[in-house]
């Protein structure tokens, strides 16, 4: 579990789907299928940064090779 102090510096939903071009329930289910590092809080899901940076760069290169 990521510390407090860390998760200040976590994404919205909101956020992501603007990051990755995806909806917010799309988004939402990478969280659910553990694709993206997410916690669920009482006020909606935040998302690790670095892990959002790391599938963005997934999905680059996987593009890229088809």
């Amino acid at each position: 579990m990521p510390s407090l102090k860390e998760l200040e510096n976590w994404m919205s939903t909101g956020q992501v789907s603007k990051e990755l071009g995806r909806s917010r329930q799309g988004v939402i289910n990478l969280a659910r299928e553990r694709k993206l590092r997410a916690v669920k809080t009482g006020a909606g899901w935040i998302y690790d940064p670095e892990s959002v940076a790391d599938f963005a760069r997934q999905e680059t290169e996987r593009k890229g090779e088809a």
